[in-house]
């Protein structure tokens, strides 16, 4: 692929990502940063330190510009432009003269906030964000159309992670992983209504507090899993459960993740997106808990309904970054 800029991605640091960016990372005009430079372990200790939320909360912690030579002078083979995404916006929107830095490096390179989640959640001050960067991008649909900025669905490379396999016996019917956050109630009802109807379940429920628990086979309460741990059930499993957290209209990882893993999905999402995506034999799609088909959830998977051609590679992202930056 033959690119105007070379591409520099920080803060790739939780395994969710992986999909995405380890498949990237293995092109020569990518560049992948898990923090936010290289270096030893008493370095790194540093700059994490130096650039913690959590210790500029207090106080706004001052000279992060010592940092931006080591950061952004990142050697590529040729002398494009450099396009910096930043997942989140760490770094870039936490100090207001990066922007200026990454420009004066090169006029032509640009720099752009990736949210990885909802940007309500932020409490940005949006005009402020703008002015320091060239573009943003979301992947709710929704609230790029509510903030002006660009939409761009989770991409996920096929196997990248762990194989891809296509079995007819399963340990669980229906899995389902996630936070609690405002959609326990939800979560639980979905669950009593498939595990009363004999469903074998699997659900692993993460940030809830002792009281809000119940006891139930296959139910889980527990601190987040290791991503490949996830994607090694989902293999065992028949079918995905994704439930929307509350404000969000975009999908989630999860039926990219079950489509490109061939696994059927069940969704509360009403997107339409999933009608492009999957045949009607892999998808179901409900209100209530109760409108769940037992026989779609037991049901063998049609491995024919899914299509190579329609999966959404990483290497979109990329062609997105091209055509939105010119």
């Amino acid at each position: 692929m033959n690119t105007k800029y070379n591409y520099v991605f920080y803060n790739i640091n939780e395994e969710c990502y992986d999909p995405v960016f380890c498949p990237l990372e293995k092109l020569p005009f990518v560049k992948v940063f898990r923090r936010g430079l290289e270096g030893g372990k008493l370095m790194q200790k540093f700059f994490f330190l130096h650039w913690s939320a959590r210790m500029n909360r207090a106080v706004k912690l001052p000279f992060k510009k010592i940092w931006y030579k080591k950061m952004l002078r990142v050697p590529f083979s040729d002398k494009k432009p450099c396009c910096y995404v930043f997942l989140g916006g760490k770094y870039l929107t936490q100090v207001s003269d990066m922007y200026a830095y990454i420009k004066r490096l090169n006029p032509e390179n640009k720099a752009v906030v990736l949210c990885g989640d909802l940007i309500a959640k932020k409490n940005w001050d949006m005009e402020k964000i703008r002015r320091v960067c060239d573009d943003i991008i979301t992947y709710d649909s929704g609230e790029a159309e509510k903030y002006s900025v660009g939409f761009m669905p989770w991409t996920m490379g096929y196997g990248a992670i762990t194989p891809v396999t296509t079995p007819d016996e399963f340990d669980y019917d229906v899995y389902f992983l996630g936070f609690a956050k405002d959609r326990l109630e939800k979560i639980h009802s979905v669950y009593k209504s498939l595990s009363s109807r004999g469903v074998r379940t699997k659900f692993i429920i993460c940030g809830t507090r002792e009281e809000d628990r119940l006891e139930g086979e296959g139910l889980c309460y527990c601190d987040p899993i290791p991503y490949r741990e996830h994607l090694e059930i989902l293999g065992k499993s028949r079918c995905s459960l994704e439930i929307l957290q509350g404000g969000s209209s975009a999908p989630t990882m999860r039926p990219l993740e079950s489509y490109t893993y061939r696994r059927k999905l069940i969704t509360n999402n009403t997107n339409p997106v999933y009608k492009e995506l999957y045949d009607d034999s892999n998808l179901w799609v409900f209100a209530d808990a109760e409108d769940i088909s037992i026989e779609f959830a037991t049901s063998p998977i049609d491995y024919s309904g899914f299509d190579t051609n329609k999966e959404n590679a990483p290497i979109k992202l990329i062609e997105l970054l091209e055509e939105r930056l010119g």
